[in-house]
């Protein structure tokens, strides 16, 4: 079997000599080469490596000398970040290595060959729809991920018509949705490896552009979507509905649970009695809970606005709890 080359670079010798033993311990099929020197990493040693985990100085190194010996960079980084490789994936210093090692298996699959860690996949679909479009809908679909992250590998999608994901994470670029489907309907091969990005250790395709985008897309182009996702290697996919998208009844028929996320009042509590009305008529085998989200966005501003925060503060633990509730058979039931 062929064993995947992995790099790890950094200043920081004693840390790096920590990594590469955790990682060979923990990873099956790969090598490991370290370096703590640009001078030695410049002269290099003739390999071309499928994955390298880089601190600054080195990915410099790499940008000035034109090199171009590694498939897939990732950027190893502290608390301060240089700007100019914020579009690279990051591994943060000391974070999970669990998360680490779940970011490899990902890079793994993009570039070709067998997983690390291979095992039968029962993969469960979850999704999110709001009918009164509640405005952290998004931020609720990442902290859900967060929660479910306990129990396997978690991809987050998410199908709003004008999502802010990209913007509160401060990224910009990168494959989305929208050339997803491109690639499928050009009949060209369709790699999900390569329209994953990562935030706070959650696997996630970075969503469409713009409204007109998403109302391009048949029925028949979402079944082929999902179902190049029900191969990714995952062990759940939260779906974030922005709306009802075409075929959204015969998707939802291959869904194992949909969440309702509603608000207090009863303005909006007619709201979704009018969509459960639609969901009964559909008569779908499907396990649905309503939740109603008690926050809002009206104390959320520049200032004080940090997506991180905000999944892993109050809104975190509140739907943290909603998921102990629900796996322990407390659940807001939908007759």
């Amino acid at each position: 079997m062929t064993k995947h080359k992995l790099v790890v670079c950094d200043m920081d010798e004693a840390y790096v000599e920590a990594f590469a033993a955790y990682l060979l311990e923990r990873l099956e099929d790969v090598t490991i080469s370290t370096y703590t020197d640009t001078s030695d990493f410049l002269q290099g040693d003739g390999n071309v490596y499928d994955i390298g985990i880089l601190g600054k100085e080195f990915l410099y190194v790499m940008a000035d000398s034109n090199m171009d010996n590694i498939r897939e960079k990732l950027y190893l980084c502290d608390e301060r970040v240089a700007e100019e490789f914020e579009y690279l994936p990051m591994v943060y210093k000391y974070q999970s290595m669990e998360i680490v090692e779940e970011m490899l298996k990902r890079i793994n699959m993009k570039i070709g060959g067998s997983q690390w860690k291979n095992r039968d996949i029962d993969l469960k679909m979850t999704g999110i729809y709001s009918p009164v479009a509640h405005e952290l809908q998004m931020p609720f679909g990442l902290a859900l991920c967060q929660a479910y992250s306990e129990g396997g590998r978690i991809l987050y999608v998410d199908i709003e018509e004008l999502s802010i994901m990209q913007s509160l994470m401060h990224r910009e670029g990168g494959k989305n949705m929208q050339d997803f489907f491109f690639y499928m309907k050009q009949d060209k091969e369709v790699s999900l490896g390569d329209f994953v990005a990562t935030f706070m250790g959650i696997d996630y395709i970075r969503p469409f552009n713009n409204p007109e985008e998403l109302n391009e897309i048949t029925g028949e182009d979402w079944q082929g979507f999902f179902e190049v996702i029900s191969r990714g290697g995952y062990d759940r996919v939260v779906v974030l509905f922005g709306r009802a998208i075409q075929g959204f009844a015969h998707i939802l028929s291959d869904f194992d649970e949909l969440i309702i996320l509603t608000k207090q009042g009863d303005y909006y509590q007619r709201s979704n009695e009018c969509f459960l009305d639609y969901l009964r008529k559909l008569n779908l085998q499907i396990k649905m809970d309503k939740i109603t989200l008690p926050m809002n966005a009206s104390n959320l501003n520049a200032g004080n606005f940090i997506l991180e925060e905000l999944v892993q503060g109050n809104l975190g633990m509140y739907v943290r709890r909603q998921v102990m509730n629900r796996e322990s058979g407390v659940v807001n039931g939908v007759a």
